[in-house]
């Protein structure tokens, strides 16, 4: 018996590690083609966005994969680390630092949706950019300051350098301290294969998306509806739901919601492997006792029950980010805001920076207000 060899274990429950680390790598690759064709100039970056998506072979489709990819990345994050806390994966003190390293890797994901959304400057861009300087403002004490400061240091060439450039290189670094260290020595090549199969599905979902729900980019010539885009899932969901409470709040709710409570709960689940300790399992054991763990660890009740229970959490998470986010028209920005329109109305003004001419702009009520409901605050 000793010199037989034990056949290889196939074990998925990292699997949706496994698929977010795959989209990652499409994402890659769709965003160095997009990349090619980006003028990053205040007056040229949407006409550049129109041009591969109107009139280069391929382009709309490989632009909507990235939305797509963007949206799901997030989402296969959010079901992995789900899973990974009801496993109880923090408990191993030995392999906090992956679990660290997971946890983090969450914030320059979020930051890559939000950047992106940003570079293509048509006026939905535009109105995220705003959103960022007023974000930080309400930070006491230091908020003034960042305000400035990310007023004063934004220019498209500085984002697309910190989208196409300074994030990937943190996502690689945390990555490869997250698992590629040890899967360069078991084989990165048979993991690839095996998770590539297996994603199959997924990947068919994302190209058929890509092709059939897009992203209007026809205006002037082809004008969207104010609310186009309602009901339609996309990567500004993500980012809306840390921006939603500036609609209804002022002042402190909104450090509590919006500020506080993210970054708490980031660092919470990030450092849950160094303030709880590894249970030590007991010495006495009944033999019903021993029986239930046997079903329990060796059967399909603990794997049916942890889906169910992953899956009411995620289903209650996405339930929320979907009733705050259902009703904002993500692509209907360009139905008023198209050079028909005039000044103003065409691409985001020159002198976006400056609030005494804008002064709307720094009103977040307003700001929030007029994304959702466009047709009734203006």
């Amino acid at each position: 018996m000793s010199d037989t060899i034990k056949p290889q274990s196939h074990n998925w429950l990292h699997y949706f590690g496994g698929l977010a680390f795959l989209m990652l790598i499409l994402q890659l690759g769709t965003g160095i083609f997009l990349t090619m064709f980006y003028d990053p100039t205040l007056k040229g970056a949407y006409k550049s966005v129109q041009y591969l998506t109107n009139e280069v072979a391929g382009g709309s489709l490989l632009r909507n994969l990235h939305r797509w990819i963007a949206l799901c990345i997030f989402l296969a994050v959010i079901i992995h680390t789900v899973r990974s806390t009801l496993r109880k994966d923090f408990m191993n003190t030995a392999k906090r630092v992956y679990w660290l390293t997971g946890v983090l890797l969450i914030l320059p994901i979020f930051l890559l949706i939000y950047t992106g959304l940003i570079l293509p400057w048509e006026w939905k861009g535009y109105w995220f950019m705003e959103m960022i300087p007023n974000y930080f403002g309400e930070i006491p004490v230091v908020g003034a300051t960042l305000k400035g400061f990310f007023l004063d240091t934004f220019t498209l060439p500085r984002y697309l350098v910190i989208h196409i450039l300074i994030l990937p290189l943190i996502c690689l670094v945390l990555v490869d301290y997250h698992f590629l260290s040890r899967l360069r020595k078991r084989g990165i090549f048979r993991y690839m294969v095996r998770h590539t199969i297996i994603t199959i599905p997924f990947i068919v979902i994302l190209f058929v998306l890509s092709v059939y729900v897009t992203i209007p980019s026809q205006d002037p010539d082809i004008i969207p509806l104010p609310l186009e885009g309602e009901y339609i899932p996309t990567p500004e969901w993500w980012s809306l739901l840390i921006l939603l409470p500036f609609l209804y709040f002022k002042g402190l709710p909104v450090q509590l919601l919006s500020i506080y409570l993210p970054v708490i709960l980031l660092f919470v689940i990030a450092f849950l492997p160094y303030y709880l300790k590894e249970r030590q399992p007991g010495t006495i054991q009944t033999e019903t006792n021993s029986l239930w763990k046997r079903l329990w660890h060796n059967g399909t009740l603990s794997l049916v029950f942890r889906g169910v229970v992953v899956t009411l959490i995620v289903a209650i998470l996405f339930g929320l980010i979907y009733l705050g986010s259902y009703n904002s028209p993500t692509f209907g920005c360009n139905s008023c805001h198209n050079l028909y329109r005039g000044f103003r109305m065409g691409v985001p003004p020159d002198n976006f920076k400056d609030r005494t001419k804008l002064p709307n702009l720094d009103d977040n009520a307003w700001m929030m207000g007029h994304w959702f409901y466009p047709t009734e605050i203006y």
